[in-house]
């Protein structure tokens, strides 16, 4: 990229940031503004002179101009290619350090045009919970109902199935990280407590955030949390839940392991299929290193 492709790239991630405008120096504003016009077919892009251009570095010099984002032209594309409709965004919030980036992010996704202008979303982000250096990393579809009242993910009662296996492993909520592949709940006419599955153009927009999530935490390993969140994060296709099962996947080299919603322990009693998500979890852990006492290994196993 030239000075103005990235400059052009950087205001538009400040505009997903939900930034609208910006002081600069009268020198920059000038530039900026060939570049507009240069956009609409009525100029030459004037040349960078030093550090004229330097956007949101008002101690440049004393007088300040305010450039609104919107103004700003899109990023050129490809002369023999124009881009797909569909094409899936980057989501770049920035941040220096883990903590600054988690910040970053919290700013960024509520006002994130990409995911907002679907119009299929509820408003309001659950972003995930717990530690941002995790060994493990556990995802589900999307957010629900409680889980979008409470602000947190896998609240209610397949939440509280959650937290019974993280005690079985001996762990909690703030030794690892828990989130879902869409942030927002998915919008429904009439919607009251009921929820409905993310569509895959959702799951598809929704997935640069996860993928910043995962770059962020960096676990040893990651729990798909059912059929959809394997589908999500494998990219198989409309597998069933058993053809994931049974080959264990990765994700940019990260060990994934695929596994039933915690919902589904509300609905089933069958020692076996306790048992069998209770082996996994058993794998979970020894992929993560972490130890594994007698007791745990003998859940679920018929007594003598």
């Amino acid at each position: 990229m030239n000075l103005r492709e990235l400059t052009i790239h950087y205001l538009h991630i400040l505009q997903q940031q939900g930034v609208d405008s910006l002081p600069v120096d009268e020198d920059a504003r000038v530039i900026l503004r060939s570049w507009m016009l240069a956009a609409k077919g009525r100029g030459t892009p004037l040349p960078v002179r030093g550090h004229a251009a330097v956007v949101g570095a008002p101690s440049v010099l004393p007088q300040r101009a305010v450039v609104r984002l919107d103004d700003i032209p899109e990023p050129e594309l490809p002369s023999d290619e124009s881009r797909p409709e569909d094409d899936v965004p980057f989501f770049r919030p920035g941040g220096q350090n883990p903590a600054e980036a988690w910040e970053a992010m919290q700013r960024m996704l509520p006002n994130w045009k990409p995911l907002r202008g679907l119009g299929t979303l509820r408003s309001t982000p659950v972003f995930g919970q717990g530690n941002l250096s995790a060994d493990i990393m556990f995802v589900g579809d999307a957010v629900n109902y409680h889980d979008e009242k409470a602000g947190k993910p896998f609240q209610g009662a397949a939440g509280g199935k959650l937290d019974g296996m993280l005690k079985a492993m001996g762990l909690t909520r703030e030794q690892v990280y828990i989130t879902h592949l869409v942030k927002f709940r998915p919008e429904q006419p009439r919607q009251t407590l009921n929820t409905r599955p993310p569509t895959e153009k959702e799951i598809r927009f929704s997935a640069p955030v996860l993928d910043f999530e995962i770059g962020l935490v960096q676990p040893r390993v990651i729990v798909a949390l059912g059929v959809i969140a394997a589908r999500g994060i494998l990219q198989r296709g409309n597998l069933p839940l058993a053809a994931y099962q049974q080959e264990h996947g990765s994700y940019n080299g990260i060990p994934v392991v695929v596994t039933h919603h915690p919902s589904y322990l509300l609905r089933t009693s069958d020692l076996s299929e306790r048992r069998r998500l209770w082996e996994e979890m058993l794998y979970v852990m020894e992929t993560a290193g972490l130890p594994i006492s007698d007791k745990q290994r003998g859940y679920f196993l018929p007594k003598n």
